[in-house]
């Protein structure tokens, strides 16, 4: 009868030595795959739903932004800078180039 008692208690610390080991391990790496979801959704964009807008993956938005950095026939922040620039007669070394 002891022995029953000893070895459903030895039993029972054992799972509960395991679950207090493993759960706060379970969760961190839960923690993680949410993070790299939420990661790959922004990388990879979103197509739009119900009363939202699509979400443009980060290759579209840097390609939008690397647009608007370089000479595009006028229409770019790069020519609207140079174009102020020049009509107040100061330039800037980052905008030579």
């Amino acid at each position: 009868m002891i022995e029953n008692i000893l070895v459903a208690g030895a039993t029972a610390s054992a799972l509960a030595s395991v679950y207090f080991v493993i759960a706060p391990s379970v969760r961190k790496i839960r923690s993680m795959m949410e993070w790299l979801e939420k990661f790959r959704r922004d990388w990879e964009g979103e197509p739009g739903g119900p009363g939202r807008d699509p979400v443009p993956s980060v290759m579209e938005r840097l390609n939008r932004l690397d647009g608007e950095l370089s000479h595009n026939g006028g229409s770019s922040l790069k020519d609207a800078i140079n174009r102020i620039e020049k009509r107040l007669g100061t330039t800037n070394e980052f905008t030579q180039n």
